[in-house]
């Protein structure tokens, strides 16, 4: 049998994270065989005390550190994990009762994986027209599943043997603010040998609910990250273009996000498609989504290159804590 250690790094929304320990109080898996380690990132609000509420239930332990952002909590907790296989799921991430199973057959055979399953958004969150659009559209990503690029690794709900994780380091703590830890994490997995698979049978919901200022923050946060990201890899030209960023889609990139060009018509176009929606229904409701859409992603983009180019202008050197 399979032992796994879920690692769930949280910083304040413990009602959420309530939740979240609940829906693994339901896994088809032997209690015996997992556990659950909370891993505080600084919280505020009493993520302890809900963490306590699910001793009786659940092999849960609560551990914390001074704020430095998702990828030390993930360090923090996969150090406290005693089972040698760590699944990392974020504090916002509802596991559906076949979940731990699922990935517990992939790593039976001791074969060096790292098993990604990809979220949902919830239904519950669709409560703003920011919201709405999510899931509007299909995912047409093609992925690879049985050897998925690190670049479509997203680590909201992933798992890994503790030994190939600690053989490359860990997550990279210098990134300390959103976006991009998982990828990098999972472009040295890659290279050190360990491949990666898409399981996408087990549902995991994401509830999260953002507004557009909420998720423009995130963004700002994303263009930094990514710069810091491809700088940590020697700045290669395919990272670059992935995180577009590179130096030959730039001044493309400044046109568009950087001169008042083209911005306020997004703003305008986000401001009337928000008025429409107060009153559409049925068709016209979806019209006016779907330019609601358009306008969103625009303003989102005009964030995140105020990050890249934040960052770009402070030239900082890669923290001495990122290995390589």
């Amino acid at each position: 049998m399979v032992r796994i250690s879920v690692v769930i790094p949280v910083f304040n929304r413990a009602e959420v994270l309530r939740v979240t320990l609940t829906h693994l109080c339901r896994q088809h898996y032997p209690p015996d065989a997992f556990e659950v380690v909370v891993a505080d990132d600084g919280s505020t609000e009493p993520v302890g005390d809900v963490v306590e509420g699910f001793a009786s239930r659940l092999a849960v332990r609560h551990v914390r550190q001074e704020n430095g952002g998702r990828a030390a909590a993930c360090n923090l907790g996969a150090r406290h994990a005693r089972y040698e296989v760590l699944l990392f799921l974020d504090c916002d991430i509802w596991a559906e009762p076949d979940t731990l199973s699922l990935h517990a057959r992939h790593h039976e055979s001791g074969d060096r994986v790292g098993v990604v399953t990809l979220s949902r958004h919830h239904p519950g969150t669709r409560v703003n027209p920011f919201m709405e659009v999510k899931g509007l559209f299909p995912d047409l990503t093609p992925r690879q599943p049985q050897d998925l690029s690190p670049l479509h690794a997203i680590m909201q709900c992933f798992s890994v043997r503790a030994r190939d994780f600690w053989a490359v380091g860990g997550f990279d703590e210098g990134f300390r603010t959103y976006g991009w830890e998982d990828f990098e994490l999972a472009v040295r997995l890659r290279a050190s040998g360990v491949r990666l698979k898409l399981e996408p049978r087990p549902r995991v919901w994401h509830y999260h609910v953002e507004t557009l200022d909420s998720a423009r923050a995130k963004q700002r946060q994303a263009g930094a990250g990514a710069v810091y990201f491809w700088r940590r890899h020697g700045c290669p030209w395919g990272l670059g273009f992935f995180l577009e960023l590179h130096p030959l889609l730039l001044p493309l990139k400044w046109l568009v996000y950087r001169t008042p060009l083209f911005v306020p018509a997004f703003r305008h176009l986000v401001q009337l498609a928000e008025r429409r929606l107060e009153h559409a229904r049925g068709w016209r409701r979806r019209a006016w989504l779907v330019v609601a859409h358009e306008g969103y992603v625009e303003l989102l983009w005009h964030a995140y290159y105020e990050g890249v180019w934040e960052a770009l202008r402070a030239s900082r050197p890669v923290p001495a804590q990122a290995r390589s």
